[in-house]
């Protein structure tokens, strides 16, 4: 069995912090089967982090692997890779708006020939199902809620049986009965899958019952925990009074 981390970063500086941050260089891997939080205040630059992590934007400095090959040596193969087996979705994920729900989820695994029309659809319909879209997958984007049209936009990560799914605040766009139905979802495919899910959330809750590493980030510093360290435990003003105001 592969223990090599799919996710390594040396001394990484997210793209946003060039010139005017001060604080720590994040020293982070991330393995699959596991499921890694990142939570702290507004406005600290968690998206942006996220991007870097995924490769979808470049480091200010430091190094960055992915699926075990540092970036700086990738050639177009190795992005195509990536882009495929690390879903990276936003909570406002644009979806085609000329293609109904179904089509927008097929589309990623036709345009890799992943396998015959058929057996694409039927994966596609399966994940509807699992993530209990509600919507008719006929009609088009502009027809449907936001919430249903977030869901498409995963399923459309998901089609393409990636290693690591990397979700910019997943549970916004969802109402609690939702969200509670997604993080159920979510946690099967760690468990079931053996995926890698990183999450930028405001969630604290779930981030200190599931996450085998929390990442708590302030627009000037990176705090790490793990099952080891754990977050609760903390005498870190800063984090202390965040997760006093949000759980």
């Amino acid at each position: 069995m592969n223990t090599s981390p799919l996710i390594q970063c040396e001394q990484i500086i997210a793209e946003r912090h060039i010139g005017d941050y001060n604080g720590n260089a994040l020293d982070f891997s991330a393995h699959a089967g596991t499921v890694v939080s990142i939570i702290g205040p507004g406005h600290a630059g968690k998206s942006n982090w996220l991007q870097t992590i995924s490769g979808v934007s470049q480091p200010v400095s430091g190094s960055l692997s992915l699926l075990g090959k540092d970036i700086d040596s990738y050639q177009q193969q190795d992005w195509i890779r990536a882009r495929t087996q690390l879903g990276y979705v936003r909570s406002d994920t644009a979806i085609l708006s000329a293609a109904n729900a179904l089509q927008n989820i097929m589309l990623p695994a036709i345009y890799h020939e992943l396998d015959s029309a058929q057996v694409i659809r039927e994966n596609a319909m399966s994940l509807l199902n699992e993530l209990d879209t509600e919507c008719d997958i006929t009609v088009l984007p502009a027809y449907l809620r936001e919430d249903q049209r977030y869901k498409i936009a995963v399923a459309r990560a998901l089609i393409l049986k990636p290693k690591a799914l990397l979700l910019d605040h997943p549970f916004l766009p969802l109402d609690l009965i939702s969200a509670g139905k997604f993080r159920r979802f979510l946690l099967n495919r760690v468990k079931n899958d053996n995926l890698l899910l990183i999450t930028v959330t405001h969630d604290s809750k779930f981030a200190i019952k599931h996450s085998d590493q929390i990442l708590f980030m302030t627009e000037n510093q990176i705090h790490q925990f793990d099952k080891t360290n754990d977050i609760r435990s903390c005498d870190i003003p800063v984090v202390k009074d965040y997760l006093e105001s949000e759980i």
